[in-house]
């Protein structure tokens, strides 16, 4: 067994599920470009709707993938990358045994190339496994989560038991499954609730009575998303004798890339990009939460480097742990202030503005319930309304106060990630394989070290990243939203000076005091000011 990792990757066939998230797409590229050697990656997805009735198929929704800026590097070194990717129908491998083992096409164009279950059965080495990790839902629907993370999982490990090459699983979970313990360590916490029973119970609900009842199936769990990865790690705990070595990765918020593929990369998908974004234009002006409390953002090439690196130890290891814990997360080893991000924030966001700015950036977090609402009241909403009585007033749609009612409800989303105290967790094997990584030399290509990373710079990454890949927005194009801030703060400017000129000829208008007030403050403006005139016109002579 080779120490070196991409010779330990050479000629393996490995399989992808969730490979057209977030992290899954930054894995493919990783996969490609750092470990060229790899025999094929199969990609099996979902078709992707898209029309009522028409739906791409797995090779037209990678033909679209393959076009974005993420693969340009690979690209650059193999033009043919896309010939080691096999994107196919994942019911092959969640569907009936019988319906498996008919054969699929791949590609249209190519009517040779097929693929079965029994042929994947005897081919596959590596699986990865994406969970859904993307904090940016819709709708917290148990049911629907509950067959994404965990039912979807059974169907997978029921194939995956009858592949004789499998050697290593790495299933990506999230930290939040267990957020409940006041100490999470690296083990599993089983769920009572046989997850079966828990579908067949939610199968003849309507979306009314299950958002009825999932305040009481959940118990303790901050939401529907923590409690579906509670219930899908009790199940890999429940089928790891029957299973290959098992490596388990909880990872908290998912950010923008760190180093790769390139410093800043984000896609809309993941949803702090979006806050980025609405701060970015002057929207979010207030956030509900203690400023001392910390951010925890992991960088995405962490944990994506994290699923490399432990799929190659338990190959590597001589004693091999049936099932390993590692826990991804920043707030432990390189802690991130909600009060330093605000700053951070406003001065990178007026440095590097965004076009089309609604106000200019200005983010605030409080944990005063008053405060915020005001601020949420005279900040949020009475722009917006004022801001859509003057679009119809000029014939163009309303859309501003639909604007804000969505991003209140990405942020009621949140609130039980993105602001709170540092999670408390065991990095033992963490910090296992860092010092095995480090020893075998791997650790300049593979690196998960969070404790290097630099947040001020990385923040400044990040408003780069989303202004470029998130809102596609040229750099060059800075002067022009420069320009575009300072009319907004002129014009904040006069406002603020029209209101407070109004309020004082109200109030002096009724007490002598402060009407001499007001002539002695006026007086003492108009004389510096001819002061300064008379001494710049002496200068010019």
């Amino acid at each position: 067994m080779s120490s070196n990792i991409p010779d330990f990757y050479q000629g393996k066939n490995i399989l992808v599920l969730g490979s057209t998230t977030f992290p899954g797409k930054v894995l493919l590229e990783k996969l490609l470009r750092s470990c060229p050697n790899i025999e094929k990656i199969y990609c099996p997805i979902h078709p992707t709707k898209k029309t009522v009735t028409h739906h791409l198929s797995p090779a037209d929704t990678f033909a679209e993938i393959y076009t974005t800026k993420l693969f340009d590097r690979v690209r650059r070194v193999n033009a043919k990358f896309q010939e080691k990717i096999i994107p196919f129908d994942i019911n092959i491998l969640i569907s009936s045994s019988t319906t498996a083992n008919n054969e699929i096409d791949l590609n249209e164009e190519k009517q040779s190339e097929l693929i079965s279950w029994r042929n994947l059965q005897k081919t596959i080495d590596l699986c990865f496994y994406i969970a859904n990790n993307s904090v940016d839902f819709e709708e917290q629907n148990l049911k629907d989560m509950i067959q994404t993370n965990v039912m979807d999982l059974k169907s997978i490990l029921t194939f995956l038991k009858t592949c004789t090459q499998l050697k290593s699983i790495v299933y990506l979970s999230s930290i939040y499954a267990n957020i409940d313990c006041p100490f999470i360590d690296e083990c599993i916490y089983p769920c009572p609730i046989e997850p079966q029973k828990l579908v067949d119970a939610l199968d003849w609900m309507d979306k009314e009575m299950v958002a009825l009842a999932t305040p009481k199936l959940i118990g303790p769990k901050a939401n529907a998303f923590a409690f579906s990865h509670w219930l899908a790690e009790t199940v890999l705990s429940g089928e790891q004798q029957s299973l290959p070595p098992i490596s388990i990765i909880r990872v908290s918020i998912i950010g923008a890339a760190w180093k790769e593929p390139y410093p800043g990369w984000v896609e809309k998908s993941n949803g702090p990009s979006e806050l980025f974004a609405a701060a970015g234009r002057g929207y979010l002006r207030s956030m509900k939460g203690d400023s001392h409390d910390i951010l925890d953002i992991v960088p995405v090439d962490i944990p994506v480097n994290l699923l490399i690196t432990a799929t190659w130890e338990k190959c590597f290891e001589e004693k091999k742990q049936n099932l390993t814990i590692y826990h991804c997360t920043s707030s432990g080893l390189n802690p991130f202030h909600w009060h330093e991000m605000s700053n951070y924030f406003i001065e990178y966001s007026k440095r590097i503005p965004y076009e089309h700015a609604f106000r200019r950036p200005n983010l605030s977090v409080t944990s005063h319930s008053l405060i915020h609402d005001s601020y949420v009241f005279f900040s949020h909403l009475i722009p917006a309304y004022l801001a859509d009585i003057g679009l119809r007033l000029i014939g163009r749609k309303a859309h501003v106060v639909d604007l804000y009612k969505n991003l209140h409800r990405i942020l009621l989303g949140l609130e039980s990630f993105i602001i709170r105290g540092e999670i408390q967790c065991s990095y033992d094997n963490l910090n296992s394989l860092r010092q095995l990584v480090n020893e075998t030399n791997n650790i300049n290509e593979f690196n998960f070290d969070i404790r290097a990373l630099h947040w001020p710079t990385y923040i400044e990454s990040y408003l780069i990243g989303t202004k470029r890949y998130v809102l596609n927005e040229d750099m060059k194009c800075l002067n022009g939203a420069q320009k575009h801030l300072n009319n907004l703060r002129n014009i904040r400017w006069a406002f603020n000076t029209i209101i407070l000129v109004l309020l004082w000829r109200i109030f002096i208008s009724k007490r002598p005091t402060a009407r001499n007030l007001w002539y002695f403050v006026i007086n003492f403006f108009v004389a510096k000011f001819v002061r300064f005139f008379k001494i710049l016109s002496a200068g010019n002579t």
